[in-house]
């Protein structure tokens, strides 16, 4: 005879499970950065490893030169790249049900309409946990959050180690920086344009590298917003479609997250900022497992996930 805990489990574990993808898709397209990244390729199943690495080129190659017809070669060995390594971070969450929510929903279609239900909950919950730590600095919950944007395109690029590379040592691994109080301007409509514009050649450190995804907190968005006449007004359709409030600007996606900080503009290049995690896809789903000491069976959903980025020189961050 079949063990009745066993199916139990089995129903529980194969129903997270199949609501999988539609929980990641779900999580992904709530966040704006996290579509953009999708849609370039930049959310990237790693096959193994302890960390999440990135090759950074930190220096150019001394050995080209112009030469006439009989000059030889410069072969100078070139020591011009080096390692990024970033922590594998763990998010996870659990659906949990009890025995007497079992037999007060006795039927396969009555449990998995309860887990359903449940289900929506823990989706909701990763989403916005996610969504908050990606605008985070990595400190939270001890330090076993992500790094998110504070941490990996600062208010303060000459100070701190990302990646295991210190910024204060580093000048290559420091992001751009535009501080309204440094620069003695008053942020608001008549100015937020002038500074977005310093602060978009500042980020053009290299040739063809333009920021393309431009996140804004409340404050900042709505300057912007209203520095803007109407027929200047771009909406980007496919974030339209997902139901975010965005404008254009210099090619660029501009868009309003609640997550981030009011008086916080983050210029972003979206070629060299990446999420990446170890397993079969972004989240996945555990066995479901009666613990000796509860009258319940639990089921986990996990990642193990963190930002990267590979070049810090291409990103800004606008700052009171």
């Amino acid at each position: 005879m079949a063990n009745p805990n066993s199916t139990t489990g089995q129903l529980l574990t194969t129903t997270l499970n199949n609501y999988r993808k539609q929980i990641t898709d779900n999580v992904i397209n709530n966040h704006p950065l996290l579509v953009k990244l999708k849609e370039k390729g930049n959310i990237i199943k790693e096959s193994g490893g302890a960390s999440f690495q990135e090759k950074i080129s930190y220096a150019s190659n001394t050995t080209v030169q112009w030469q006439g017809e009989y000059d030889t070669f410069n072969t100078t060995p070139q020591d011009v790249l080096t390692t990024a390594e970033f922590a594998q971070k763990i998010i996870s969450g659990t659906v949990t049900m009890t025995d007497k929510e079992m037999k007060q929903n006795a039927g396969k279609e009555r449990i998995v309409n309860l887990l359903e239900g449940k289900i929506k909950v823990l989706e909701s919950s990763l989403r916005n946990t996610l969504g908050t730590a990606i605008y985070a600095d990595g400190t939270g919950s001890g330090g076993d959050e992500i790094g998110g944007l504070q941490a990996v395109i600062a208010d303060d690029p000459t100070t701190g180690t990302v990646g295991g590379i210190n910024r204060a040592t580093f000048t290559f691994w420091r992001n751009q920086l535009y501080d309204f109080s440094v620069e003695d301007v008053t942020p608001s409509a008549t100015t937020i344009q002038s500074a977005m514009n310093t602060l978009y050649s500042r980020t053009q450190v290299q040739q063809g590298e333009l920021p393309d995804l431009i996140a804004a907190g409340e404050t900042y968005f709505g300057f912007y917003e209203d520095s803007l006449q109407t027929i200047q007004r771009l909406n980007d359709p496919s974030m339209g479609k997902l139901g975010f409030n965005s404008l254009g600007y210099k090619g660029a996606t501009v868009f309003y997250d609640p997550e981030c900080s009011d008086t916080r503009m983050y210029f972003i290049n979206s070629d060299h900022i990446f999420l990446k995690f170890l397993g079969s896809s972004l989240f996945e789903t555990g066995e479901s497992t009666r613990p000796v000491n509860q009258y319940a069976w639990v089921t986990p959903m996990t990642s193990l996930m963190n930002m990267t980025v590979d070049n810090s020189r291409v990103h800004g961050v606008m700052i009171a």
